[in-house]
């Protein structure tokens, strides 16, 4: 009977250890900046436990393609611009993106804030670099945090763990 005991304690401590040698998230700045399935494949898992199926996705991609080409007729200057691509194609959202390009890839944010205290809690180390631009805070899920100047994206951060960091 000793021998199962010692085994579960065992067996907690290496979980314990493990638990406290896993380093925390990290915060990152980037310019690449989420895209739409990524978030409909979030919400699926939240929703559903699983990923969207075939007809879910399907779906999904078609009412995206409407929401997408619904906007560009309603802002044709976009097509001259350089993230016209990231927009229509590949549903990212890019520096210079507008805040109604970016509701419609990522629909609206869980939080939404101007107070320079809170941006600058969402941006942490990041925020010294950021201030003197963002004027508006969006935060999604995910880990993302969206910053806005007056007519668009100008940073983007994405809380990532180390053990999904990749180097691109």
């Amino acid at each position: 009977m000793s021998g199962i005991f010692r085994s579960a304690a065992l067996a907690a401590l290496g979980l314990l250890v493990g638990a406290c040698l896993t380093p925390p998230p990290v915060l990152e700045r980037t310019t690449r900046g989420p895209n739409a399935e990524e978030f409909f494949v979030q919400q699926s898992y939240a929703t559903n436990g699983r990923p969207p199926s075939f007809d879910e996705k399907r779906i999904w991609q078609d009412q995206m393609d409407e929401k997408v080409k619904k906007y560009l007729r309603d802002h044709p200057e976009i097509e001259d611009t350089a993230r016209y691509t990231e927009f229509r194609f590949w549903r990212q959202v890019a520096p210079g993106s507008t805040p109604g390009e970016v509701k419609v890839l990522l629909g609206d944010p869980r939080e939404q804030t101007i107070d320079p205290d809170m941006m600058a809690f969402y941006g942490e180390q990041h925020w010294v670099a950021v201030r003197s631009t963002a004027k508006e805070a969006w935060v999604y899920p995910l880990g993302w945090v969206v910053f806005f100047d007056d007519k668009g994206v100008v940073d983007m951060l994405r809380r990532v763990s180390p053990l999904e960091m990749k180097d691109e």
